[in-house]
């Protein structure tokens, strides 16, 4: 052999050997001083390739509503399956719920007064990651449905249960319905309006919310009824509960969402199906009350038409369930131990079907007084809510982008497009080259995303981020709009009035 190549050996012999020496000094122990339970977990975990399985699970079930069901699965590993969780949600839920459903079983109490679907799946892990193994998928892209009927009985008390953690769990008695008092050009409504949101995807407290943004005619006309003194101002079962201002707290939500759905109200209760027919564009709605009081009812029936993701009324982040109008606002009267049903058809061609969400709610005519500024002030006539039911017009349809506008913030000055602090006159004003920053989100693909400045395209993005340097010259009056488009050709816009200052 000769001497330069023995040299070389020598030389990477010599960098193995220092190498292993500090890794067993880093250490602090050599190979051969692991225990003998420790080498065992080694060997285990190196050889560990197999896959868990889901061996059997309960599958679609059907429910009654204010029941509760238990879902049930078996699994299997070579060596032990370590995580074990049940994702679910109901119908109109955009995020996942999830507990541990190791045990083999959990169970689900379905809410009161609503005929609404829940879906869910299950995924399993092994120590070593060999997972995740879903049935029917292991990230939600299919899923088990749990159709519930909505059977009017007697509406029982509240009650605990203890679920398989040992945890104590409040079953409700009612839904509660929220409406959301909030605007394009307000600071603190972003964060408020995502709070509610989680929330609501949380599926851990019974309500529905609608979105009345102050910029649509109609939204701000039921807002008027409330005598909003600012926003964000949350208006809880038609005012039993109000909360103001951007203060305003997850634990805030949760508390008074509790209260209001431990009320006592009449024992009426309401159903909501609807059909549309792709052919003519002609959405057929059914409302159906039955009143199990041992008098008759008088009520105020009000079915709102929402957007499931507002296309329009947003600037700094994507509304949700946002009003567009009301298909029903009329007094109804159910004799004692009687139905009432109505039947109303609403036309597509302004809409969306697949973004459609219907609520129907029956305020009782009994009239408090509330506050929207403290305790004594900006008074409103409350009519508290006596029944609440919701429906999404097809299940599953996809949906149009979410888009809300991260960069400028709404009312704030910024210096080369850095937030600096709120401005004194509400105006948002941008100093110095900018960069506009779109929020986006969609269910199935987003293609591009358009930056426009007073309706002149100025840039188009197909790939995140999605965001486009702002520096022309420009003095005065701008809008600002952002158009995202999915991979289906749905569209949503979001805009923002600023004054530029553009060197």
């Amino acid at each position: 052999m000769k001497t330069p190549i023995k040299v070389i050996i020598l030389v990477v012999v010599s960098v193995v050997l220092v190498s292993s020496g500090y890794a067993i000094i880093l250490n602090g122990r050599t190979p051969q001083s692991l225990t003998s339970e420790e080498n065992d977990q080694n060997n285990t975990e190196l050889n560990d390739t197999i896959a868990p399985i889901v061996t059997s699970i309960t599958g679609d079930l059907t429910g009654d509503a204010g029941s509760t069901i238990t879902i049930t699965t078996m699994f299997f590993d070579n060596i032990a399956v370590t995580s074990a969780k049940l994702y679910y949600k109901p119908a109109t839920a955009l995020a996942w719920s999830s507990k541990s459903i190791l045990s083999g079983s959990v169970k689900l109490p379905l809410p009161v007064g609503s005929n609404e679907s829940w879906y869910y799946y299950v995924a399993i892990d092994d120590a070593v990651g060999n997972g995740p193994i879903g049935d029917p998928s292991s990230d939600g892209s299919s899923y088990y449905t749990i159709t519930v009927r909505n059977t009017p009985t007697n509406s029982p008390d509240d009650y605990n249960t203890n679920d398989n953690d040992g945890k104590n769990t409040q079953n409700y008695s009612r839904f509660v319905f929220i409406e959301l008092g909030t605007k394009i050009v307000c600071s603190e409504c972003p964060k408020v309006s995502a709070i509610l949101n989680d929330l609501y995807n949380s599926g851990d407290y019974p309500f529905y919310y609608v979105s009345l943004p102050q910029d649509n005619p109609k939204a701000l006309a039921r807002i008027s009824d409330y005598n909003i003194w600012g926003y964000p101002t949350v208006y809880i079962d038609g005012g039993y509960r109000t909360l103001v201002g951007s203060s305003i707290k997850k634990s805030d939500f949760e508390k008074n969402i509790s209260f209001a759905a431990e009320r006592i109200t009449p024992l009426i209760f309401i159903s909501t199906t609807a059909h549309w027919d792709n052919q003519t564009n002609i959405i057929s709605i059914h409302f159906q009350a039955e009143n199990k009081e041992a008098s008759d009812y008088q009520g105020w029936l009000r079915v709102y038409i929402t957007e499931f993701i507002s296309t329009k009324w947003q600037a700094g982040t994507p509304i949700h369930f946002s009003f567009l109008d009301f298909l029903i606002n009329e007094d109804v009267q159910i004799p004692s131990n009687d139905r009432l049903s109505i039947n109303k058809t609403l036309s597509t061609s302004d809409h969306d079907p697949e973004n459609l969400m219907i609520f129907s709610v029956l305020f009782n005519t009994e009239k408090q007084t509330g506050y929207s500024q403290g305790s004594d002030k900006n008074p409103f006539e409350a009519h508290y809510v006596d029944a609440v039911t919701a429906t999404r017009l097809i299940q599953g349809g996809n949906l149009p982008p979410e888009i809300g506008i991260q960069n400028p913030s709404v009312k704030y000055f910024h210096r080369f497009g850095n937030p600096i602090r709120k401005t004194l006159t509400g105006k948002t004003v941008v100093a110095g080259k900018t960069t506009i920053v779109a929020s986006v989100h969609d269910d199935s693909k987003i293609k591009k995303v358009e930056f426009y400045i007073d309706n002149k395209l100025m840039a188009t993005v197909t790939q995140d981020p999605y965001q486009w340097i702002w520096h022309k010259l420009s003095f005065g009056e701008k809008t600002i709009t952002i158009k995202a488009y999915d991979d289906s050709g749905k569209q949503s816009t979001a805009s923002i009035e600023v004054i530029a200052l553009m060197l």
